[in-house]
């Protein structure tokens, strides 16, 4: 009877989870890496993969998403849906696969850390690949634990295993280094076993199946250079690393929040990671064999990062919100050391406290995505932009959200720096073209909307300079408080 009940308690607190999650769902606000893919999914199939080359992700997701889309519509809505499916998928293998080869209570854990953590949240509601690439990642790693097991004797671990090895590759190159970590592992463990043949298929069908994927991988790494958007402060990325998961992207996704209260979100984080290290740590010394799962699990993590920190010393690569992608991973080790805490009040303070630290973190993110001032930059628009008028900026993150929020206006993107990025923009055609010179807006002939740019000097100035068009109005600043997005237009005629 208590199995069943506790069964039934999992099942509530998923559910309860999805439920939140989808709740979450019904706004129609995006930012610009949002815009990218709703841009790219809205092209045919071989285009979504074509523009794809020049972004910084695999094509995978935008592809099964594209099918999805086929099915259950292109709307912002329906393709936010695509993600909540994931997420809550994801904090559903506590149910499945996780209680199944690791026990009741590590799988409960599993799923009650999930939905405490303020980061699913956000995560299950934002139209990108950050739901989709941790349920690859994390089944990648638990047919490979399933295949070591049995001695390499397992065909169907065998297979699953280079099955969402490959398909995680495709998705997200934390989730190519995901599969590398794993591999890596299975030489050094392997090596004792004797088994270092069946290692070399493995990995050669890997290879194999991933060369398009190398190809494409060069060809995105040009993109990203020392002075990338990238940046890594250190020490801060200890500690953002740490809380990232329990309080999100902080303070970014919340504007005017306060450098004070962002450390103590940090400081909370790192302490629930040192409580949940210490108890690991005590049971270890006791239970090494049984923290085997647990231990791989560390080891993954940590060749991984290991990996994205050295190659940052020479490309900007090492990125906090990526780690997103390693989420089932880190929460299932999470999982594991938090059900070693045997004292009820130690473990019922740290529930409190997440959940508290959820409740002050979610509710300024749902406010910033369903608030009525969101749609001021609509409003706007339809009462002041008339048939045959263009909008021109340098700043892609505003054209691109105006892009496919307002399919009717005419863009253009000035890629003054003359970065590689024609073929990755080609999501946003085509009410966006990106031009490297502005001879096309100087030549229209109608009324040229300027846009809040980024470059030294003045859109505006050079449309005076070359052109008989003249200032009409510079208009205040609207701003959108998701993702704190901010429209500064001038018109000019």
């Amino acid at each position: 009877m208590k199995k069943r009940l506790f069964a039934l308690l999992h099942i509530l607190i998923w559910a309860a989870g999805t439920a939140f999650w989808v709740h979450g769902s019904f706004h129609n606000q995006i930012w610009f890496d949002e815009a990218y893919t709703v841009g790219l999914v809205q092209q045919k199939l071989w285009n979504v993969v074509f523009y794809n080359i020049g972004d910084v992700h695999p094509p995978f997701y935008y592809v099964v998403l594209k099918l999805y889309s086929l099915v259950f519509g292109n709307s912002i809505h329906a393709l936010r849906m695509f993600s909540v499916i994931f997420q809550s998928v994801l904090a559903g293998l506590g149910f499945t696969i996780i209680r199944k080869d690791f026990g009741e209570k590590v799988g409960f854990w599993y799923t009650t850390l999930f939905v405490l953590f303020a980061s699913s949240f956000k995560y299950a509601n934002e139209i990108r690949m950050y739901s989709f690439a941790p349920v690859l990642v994390l089944l990648t790693a638990v047919y490979a634990y399933r295949y070591y097991k049995s001695g390499m004797t397992d065909k169907k671990s065998r297979v699953l295993f280079l099955t969402f090895s490959i398909l995680g590759a495709y998705t997200h190159y934390y989730a190519l280094a995901a599969a590398g970590a794993v591999n890596f592992l299975f030489l050094l463990y392997f090596r004792e076993k004797n088994q270092i043949e069946e290692w070399k298929k493995l990995a050669k069908i890997q290879l194999y199946a991933y060369i398009p994927g190398f190809i494409c991988l060069i060809w995105q790494s040009k993109s990203v250079v020392p002075s990338f958007w990238i940046q890594i402060i250190y020490p801060d990325f200890i500690y953002k690393s740490l809380s990232f998961f329990m309080v999100g992207e902080v303070p970014e996704d919340v504007h005017g929040l306060t450098d004070i209260t962002s450390k103590i979100y940090d400081g909370i984080a790192v302490f629930f990671w040192a409580v949940c290290a210490l108890f690991f740590y005590l049971y270890y010394k006791k239970n090494k064999e049984k923290c085997e799962p647990a231990l791989l699990t560390l080891k993954t993590l940590g060749v991984i990062i290991a990996f994205y920190m050295a190659v940052s010393l020479i490309r900007p690569l090492y990125y906090v919100r990526y780690l997103t992608v390693l989420s089932g991973l880190i929460v299932f080790f999470l999982a594991f050391a938090f059900d070693k805490i045997k004292q009820f009040y130690i473990k019922g303070g740290l529930l409190i406290l997440l959940a508290t630290v959820l409740v002050l973190r979610v509710t300024p993110i749902y406010e910033n995505m369903y608030t009525p001032e969101n749609d001021a930059i609509d409003t706007f628009i339809a009462e002041n932009f008339q048939e045959g008028d263009i909008v021109v900026s340098d700043n892609i993150g505003l054209v691109a959200v105006l892009a496919e929020r307002h399919p009717e206006l005419n863009l253009f993107f000035y890629n003054h720096d003359e970065w590689d990025v024609e073929l990755a923009y080609s999501a946003f055609s085509p009410q966006l073209k990106t031009v490297r010179d502005l001879s096309e807006v100087y030549a229209h002939p109608g009324r040229i909307w300027a846009l809040k740019n980024y470059f030294p000097g003045s859109i505006n100035d050079l449309i005076e300079q070359n052109t008989d068009k003249k200032v009409i109005k510079q208009y205040d600043m609207i701003v959108v408080p998701y993702h704190n997005l901010q429209f500064e237009f001038t018109l000019l005629g």
